[in-house]
């Protein structure tokens, strides 16, 4: 298992642990996420794992999609990362090279880029419905470095928001979660 591999599924259980634990009422609540409730911010990063699931077992692009259905955010989030998991667990699928969203790289890389998004969203959906996120702070670390260094590229596409100041002597949590346009608070 490639490092960007453990970091990602790392990831993707940080976002687990949220979903997992959002009361049944707080699904519509607001999100962090301007005009999105925490279903929607479900639906989004469901759409990103289906996404990166669809390209590792096609090595074909595609653009992530929200689900049409979100009656059950639960359901759709345990579907994408149980499949994006599985996708992930193929033979040779992180070696395979290809023009994804960031540009030429392996599967590999792209996981190595995308990791940031669970963690992001985690945070998001804890936000709005009052459950805590533990956000690891090497995977914070790690999101952070590469985040900074593709900043400009990934706010012009709208992938992350403007960069909230964030104290000088703050946690790289707080760090991270500032530098994708989240206020730590």
């Amino acid at each position: 298992m490639s490092e960007n591999l453990r970091n990602f599924t790392k990831a993707v259980y940080a976002m687990d642990a949220v979903v997992q634990r959002v009361p049944a009422d707080a699904w519509d609540n607001d999100s962090p996420c301007d005009g999105w409730t925490a279903r929607d911010v479900v639906g989004h990063h469901a759409g990103v794992l289906n996404g990166v699931a669809h390209i590792a077992r096609t090595n074909e692009m595609v653009l992530p999609s929200t689900p049409n259905d979100l009656s059950d955010p639960v359901a759709v989030w345990e579907s994408a990362r149980d499949g994006v998991l599985e996708a992930l667990d193929a033979e040779g699928v992180l070696y395979q090279e290809g023009a994804y969203w960031f540009g030429p790289m392996s599967i590999d890389g792209l996981i190595g880029v995308v990791q940031w998004d669970p963690l992001t969203h985690a945070w998001d959906v804890a936000q709005a419905t009052g459950v805590q996120a533990v956000l690891d702070p090497e995977l914070a670390q790690q999101s952070y470095d590469r985040i900074s260094a593709m900043r400009e590229p990934l706010a012009n596409m709208q992938l992350i928001g403007d960069e909230v100041p964030v104290p000088d002597d703050a946690d790289i949590v707080s760090r991270f979660l500032g530098l994708v346009g989240r206020d730590p608070g």
